[in-house]
């Protein structure tokens, strides 16, 4: 009898401390069972390869910067950001692509401020509604542009070219790569702003919009900060700058406020967005990430030294407001001006 007491004791014994791990082992378990759920309904965005979309051709503003950036999403968010270009129909087929594919933050879109906040209100045709049909992220880059004129124009300032303006109403003129472009414009705001009267000659391209300048075929341009090179080489002479304050790309050259033209702010810019209704946490994301690359001094130097500058941290609902905000300004300007889309 004693020795069968001392095995069941003995059998009690032994399995004490399996029964302790055995709770353990359970409690693990269900913390794991809990878990899992959360982890299934919002995995880490991206898990796949992201797409950003160029509506322009390779080697142009929009597309050098939209790679700079995929290479460092890429780096920073651990996925593969990769560029697509899809041209067709002066960026509308590209910008359309997107606002009709899945909103899940696969397949992004990289724009200049044109196709947003300009084209919209120069084709009412558009199968999209400028950039209330996607969700806005950030605007990534910023290309102030610079008024220039040729050196045999003998205009030395702003207050020149517009006293010369003044005195020949109409027989001053400006080049542009296009009508409706982010120059012409800025032309036409400065035209109104300061009561004077010039003529727009749209050219083909950039190049033939320049070349004009340079040879005094026209008086004056608004041309991208790219353009100080060709002042530097003495081919150009600069007058003033767009932005609200002067720019560390052109540090000598004042604003057009500064020169004569109170308030006066044009600044195109290059921005990232999504299809509508894409999930608030991805946007969100995402505009943390570029946040965080204007702490990356590769990234910051490689655009800077392509012309472009980084504006300040900003929320995607900042972005959106300014959007607004850009919309109505070049709507008045395209209406007093009476453009038409060609």
């Amino acid at each position: 009898m004693a020795e069968a007491s001392g095995g069941i004791l003995k059998r009690l014994k032994l399995h004490a401390m399996p029964m302790k791990n055995c709770l353990h082992t359970v409690l693990a378990a269900l913390a794991l069972v809990v878990a899992t759920p959360a982890s299934a309904q919002a995995p880490t965005y991206p898990q796949k390869l992201v797409r950003i979309v160029v509506p322009n051709g390779a080697g142009g503003p929009t597309d050098l910067i939209a790679r700079v950036m995929a290479q460092k999403l890429s780096e920073s968010m651990g996925q593969s950001f990769i560029v697509e270009n899809r041209l067709g129909a002066g960026g509308v087929v590209g910008t359309e692509s997107v606002a009709r594919t899945a909103a899940d933050g696969y397949t992004l879109l990289f724009s200049a401020s044109g196709a947003m906040v300009i084209t919209p209100h120069l084709n009412k045709k558009l199968p999209y509604n400028g950039y209330q049909d996607f969700a806005p992220i950030a605007n990534a880059a910023t290309a102030p542009m610079i008024l220039v004129t040729g050196p045999s124009s003998g205009i030395q300032s702003l207050a020149d070219l517009i006293q010369q303006a003044r005195q020949k109403p109409g027989q001053l003129n400006y080049s542009t790569a296009g009508i409706g472009t982010p120059p012409h414009l800025a032309a036409e705001l400065l035209k109104s702003s300061i009561g004077i009267d010039v003529v727009h000659v749209p050219y083909k391209g950039v190049p033939q919009a320049d070349a004009a300048v340079m040879s005094g075929e026209v008086s004056f341009m608004f041309g991208q900060p790219v353009i100080a090179q060709m002042a530097r080489a003495g081919k150009l002479k600069m007058l003033a700058i767009t932005t609200p304050k002067r720019s560390p790309l052109v540090p000598d050259v004042p604003t057009l406020s500064e020169a004569g033209v109170p308030g006066f702010d044009v600044v195109p810019w290059y921005g990232l967005f999504a299809p509508a209704k894409t999930p608030e946490d991805i946007v969100q994301r995402l505009n943390q990430e570029l946040i965080k690359l204007q702490g990356n001094k590769d990234y910051v130097d490689r655009l800077t030294a392509l012309g472009f500058e980084i504006p300040p941290a900003h929320s995607p609902a900042d972005f959106a407001q300014f959007l607004g905000r850009e919309s109505a300004k070049w709507q008045k300007v395209i209406s007093q001006a009476g453009i038409k889309g060609e």
